[in-house]
């Protein structure tokens, strides 16, 4: 197959800002095969994956759509690495707002989970497909197969901020995070502050379930339009479920 031709102007790609945090982990390297990566997110974040057209990524782009297997295979596996570099953004955004935020630990806590929510927020069904890629049964064993190593890094990173947070939320403390997703603390660590960890465990899935929830509109949250108050409602929803989170890193529930 003849590669694709490089002596013509790159098409200005009109990418959300919601997508400047993947273009910052891609570095100033970015070349067709990431534009295509960035332009699917734009794309699954619009309508998302059950409507994803790999033709149209190729329309944005001036490209044909043999560009599409040339580099990735096929639809599915453009998918699998658009998901997993929306997955990396997921993993460092809350982490790097948690690094710039000053106080105590129940302060960083908030910071850290409220950075989730933004998060999916703004980037709406991809969230989605970050947290369930097994909506495409093909895109999760291609994420299994290529990546299963970093994404269990990630989410072990993900759960020892987390139980340090709730360290310093019980013991008064604001320790510095010193690590990250590819050296977090072993299980030794984990064992030696076993109900900070576990509390780490249901604070996740807690903030996990509503960070999709800020993903898009669902049942449970259009019952508030029903008496002109939406906003307000999801407002209030949201921070009563967050004050139950950190009840949980405070150990009261």
């Amino acid at each position: 197959m003849a590669r694709p031709r490089l002596d013509r102007p790159v098409p200005d790609l009109h990418l959300s800002p919601a997508l400047d945090g993947v273009k910052s982990l891609m570095g100033n390297d970015i070349g067709t095969r990431e534009r295509l990566i960035l332009l699917a997110i734009d794309e699954i974040r619009k309508h998302g994956p059950s409507e994803f057209n790999a033709r149209v990524v190729c329309d944005r782009l001036e490209l044909k759509q043999a560009m599409v297997p040339y580099h990735f295979g096929s639809r599915e596996a453009l998918i699998a690495e658009a998901t997993i570099w929306a997955y990396r953004d997921w993993s460092t955004y809350p982490f790097e707002i948690l690094q710039k935020t000053q106080g105590d630990g129940e302060k960083r806590l908030r910071a850290f989970i409220d950075a989730k929510l933004k998060w999916s927020a703004r980037m709406g069904p991809v969230a989605v497909l970050v947290h369930y890629p097994m909506m495409s049964d093909t895109v999760n064993r291609l994420l299994e197969s290529e990546y299963e190593v970093e994404l269990r890094q990630r989410q072990e990173f993900q759960i020892a901020v987390t139980g340090y947070l709730v360290i310093d939320i019980r013991n008064g403390t604001s320790t510095p995070i010193g690590f990250d997703w590819t050296k977090s603390p072993g299980v030794d660590e984990a064992l030696t502050h076993a109900s900070e960890f576990l509390a780490a465990g249901s604070i996740l899935w807690a903030s996990h379930g509503l960070a999709l929830w800020m993903s898009g509109k669902h049942l449970p949250s259009t019952f508030f339009g029903q008496f002109n108050v939406e906003k307000i409602g999801r407002q209030f929803v949201i921070n009563n479920h967050i004050d139950e989170i950190v009840a949980i890193a405070k150990g009261q529930r």
